[in-house]
């Protein structure tokens, strides 16, 4: 529970967990946040907000590297080890891998609201790996193609950039 008043987050398909003041541009939480779950760095937040291509939610990791606070509406789950979570983290940004793990566990509600309570979001399963090497190694590579792929997107930006302003210098 948020007995510490930490600053309320939110899940951002795109970015993963978000500051709703500086995300969002103010706060939606309830007056008294003491009831809001903790989430600390790593752990794993599910929320049940349909969007886009995900109508059953969003699973990430928190990457927060402080405590933060999430509606009591939102699952938290501490995975055996940041490395699991990563491995979960990566799993879930596919759309596809988080509708076919949520379809079997969701029962929808009045007015088409998504209702799975905490323990039922773990009652499925997906395939990891076993050893604490192969966790480790899997982690790792995940983490440097993520790195490598907003290393590239980044350079991408740069050149679009520069390309824009040479058109715009070539016709002054």
């Amino acid at each position: 529970m948020n007995i510490e008043y930490y600053p309320v987050h939110s899940v951002s398909v795109s970015v993963g967990i978000v500051n709703q003041v500086e995300y969002l541009g103010r706060s939606f939480a309830a007056k008294d946040t003491a009831h809001y779950n903790v989430v600390k760095y790593g752990d794993i937040v599910y929320t049940k907000s349909p969007t886009g291509n995900q109508p059953f939610g969003i699973i990430r990791q928190s990457q927060c590297q402080n405590s933060v606070a999430v509606s009591p509406l939102y699952g938290v789950y501490k995975p055996d080890s940041f490395e699991i979570g990563n491995i979960l983290h990566y799993y879930f940004l596919n759309p596809l891998n988080t509708n076919n793990y949520l379809f079997p566990l969701i029962q929808k509600g009045a007015k088409n609201t998504i209702n799975i309570t905490n323990r039922r979001f773990l009652e499925n399963s997906i395939p990891l790996p076993i050893s604490n090497d192969e966790i480790l190694s899997v982690s790792k590579a995940l983490s440097s193609l993520n790195t490598k792929i907003v290393l590239e997107n980044n350079t991408l930006y740069t050149l679009l950039k520069q390309k824009r302003y040479l058109l715009n210098m070539l016709f002054i």
